[in-house]
């Protein structure tokens, strides 16, 4: 998970940024290999469809785009935004705690869906944090 030391020269607007950055790049990644490697996808899971797959692939597109562009926003703007990204990105991961524990996934595919969990649980938390750190409006 992530760890930061907290220092009092850290600048924490440019780790916001980085956060969401880092949060669109990965959101856009597994979206785009989702549209393109729907079948595989199921396949690999053990759940779901192909149309399923691509909806929620699409969604995170859409959410990597504007994850991307929040995080090029005015530093006020990007705070408040950070705030339900992290809210998504919290939503991501009680989804998939659900999926997992409900049994819908191979044993891989469980694995995956914990491992990718976690790292939106990482970037929620480095947002909530990074965010705190630049105060409250």
């Amino acid at each position: 998970m992530t760890s930061v030391v907290d220092n009092p020269t850290m600048d924490y607007q440019r780790l916001l940024r980085i956060a969401l950055r880092v949060n669109a790049v990965s959101s856009g990644a597994f979206g785009l290999a989702g549209l393109v490697f729907a079948g595989e996808a199921v396949e690999f899971l053990g759940a779901g469809n192909a149309l399923l797959v691509r909806l929620i692939a699409a969604g995170l597109v859409v959410f990597a785009a504007f994850v991307a562009f929040t995080s090029m926003q005015e530093i006020g703007k990007a705070r408040r935004e950070a705030l339900l990204i992290s809210i998504g990105d919290l939503g991501w991961v009680a989804a998939s705690a659900v999926t997992i524990a409900l049994g819908l996934f191979t044993t891989a595919g469980a694995i995956a869906a914990a491992l990718v969990a976690a790292l939106v649980l990482d970037f929620a938390l480095a947002q909530l944090y990074t965010r705190s750190k630049l105060g409250f409006e």
